[in-house]
């Protein structure tokens, strides 16, 4: 008799601990206040970009997912997440950059309804690349783990359109 009760116990309490790991699970998944996620998004733009400043490639790191993918300003800059580690380390640990700064003038984010996805948008200018053209960091994060990553990135210039003439005649290379 002691065996049996042991045993439903037993049972009661494993049955009780996986429903509490089930209903923590579920509380994970489901979207919280979209004012809540929209400042844990921008809190992990705000590393990216002190890690960049900073020139903090590792720091970057943390902050991708492992199979994600990864663009730079250039056509030829297509990265998965290790080429895109080394290029952050080669390009930030370079001498001849000098200080990088720069504030978000604008910032967008739209996240999915079910709240584990978003599309960042920040646009910025970093003086130390280029003084005079804006340039945009389009980027996609996942929930992972509780903790928003960027499984994409894209950094382009954006030019105003009407110095477009300009920048296509300085680009311009005869073949």
């Amino acid at each position: 008799m002691k065996r049996i009760i042991t045993l439903l116990l037993l049972a009661f309490s494993l049955s009780a601990a996986i429903g509490c790991k089930n209903d923590k699970a579920s509380v994970q998944t489901e979207s919280s206040d979209p004012e809540t996620e929209k400042n844990a998004i921008f809190a992990v733009a705000d590393k990216f970009h002190t890690a960049f400043k900073t020139k903090k490639s590792q720091d970057i790191k943390a902050l991708i997912v492992e199979n994600g993918f990864y663009m730079g300003t250039d056509p030829e800059e297509v990265f998965n997440p290790i080429a895109f580690e080394k290029y952050l380390l080669e390009k930030l640990t370079n001498p001849a950059i000098g200080t990088i700064d720069y504030k978000i003038d604008r910032r967008e984010v739209n996240i999915a309804e079910n709240g584990q996805s978003a599309v960042l948008v920040d646009q910025f200018t970093p003086i130390a690349f280029t003084q005079y053209i804006p340039w945009r960091m389009t980027s996609h994060l996942i929930k992972k783990d509780g903790a928003w990553k960027f499984d994409f990135i894209s950094l382009s210039m954006t030019p105003k359109n009407d110095v477009l003439p300009a920048v296509n005649m300085a680009a311009f290379q005869e073949q």
